[in-house]
């Protein structure tokens, strides 16, 4: 199966016509009997020509067509073989790009979008192994390794509680936030991260980190602190009390 072909199983179908003589559909380029007019599938818009099979043809294969006018797919990240398709929201890509063997069977697409708007769909390529794997991501195509990467992205995750996503793509950190988080272990991440730094791999990893997750443990420890300074605060306060009274005898 193709990438269309896989995904449109999970597609409501596009109306297609008998075609007067048999033809190549436009985007995968398989022959067909029964077809759409590509100006119906596509818009004025369209710049991936070179991912076209057929690029002289007139019409779309069902498959194809319904793919691509299925806003659902273009909305969203997702994760599809022939029997499931998961359409997946930011803070749900985590959870299935290191565990695809608990969603798919055979041969699945994984396609992530950060603009959502573009199309992934007709350019993803097809898998079978859930271990490394491709995943298309608008005009980016990269190999997966999910031990390797569920890996560094546990770190990723770690050193994003202490530091931003802009410290952590740059590698330019406050020193501060490096006292902070410790010098030693601050230095063993960062030899890791260099490694990386730059590529899809990478930059995705980084643009799935969860931020409430952060949000949340930044809160707990303002709380602490807040609470750490209270209590500093009415010791300083007992102890004056205690000194003035001293001070009285």
């Amino acid at each position: 199966m193709n990438n269309t072909q896989i995904l449109a199983k999970h597609c409501k179908k596009v109306e297609v016509k008998e075609l007067k003589e048999k033809d190549n559909c436009f985007l995968c380029g398989c022959e067909i009997a029964k077809g759409i007019p590509v100006k119906k599938v596509i818009s004025s818009n369209f710049t991936n020509f070179e991912f076209c099979k057929n690029i002289n043809g007139n019409n779309c294969c069902q498959d194809c067509a319904s793919t691509i006018k299925n806003a659902d797919l273009r909305k969203n990240s997702f994760v599809a073989d022939k029997d499931n398709l998961y359409l997946l929201k930011k803070n749900d890509i985590e959870n299935y790009l290191f565990d695809l063997d608990k969603y798919v069977k055979g041969e699945f697409v994984v396609g992530i979008t950060v603009s959502f708007k573009k199309h992934n769909s007709f350019r993803c390529r097809v898998n079978q192994d859930t271990s490394k794997y491709y995943i298309r991501q608008e005009d980016k195509e990269f190999l997966f390794d999910a031990k390797e990467m569920k890996y560094l992205y546990d770190k990723l995750n770690d050193a994003y509680l202490q530091f931003s996503k802009d410290e952590i793509l740059s590698g330019n950190y406050s020193t501060i936030a490096i006292e902070q988080f410790g010098l030693e272990k601050f230095i063993e991440y960062e030899n890791l991260f260099k490694k990386y730094r730059k590529t899809y791999q990478f930059e995705l990893l980084v643009y799935i980190l969860n931020s409430e997750r952060r949000n949340e443990y930044i809160k707990q420890k303002q709380q602490a602190q807040k609470e750490e300074k209270a209590r500093l605060k009415a010791l300083e306060k007992e102890r004056k009390k205690k000194q003035n009274k001293e001070d009285k005898k």
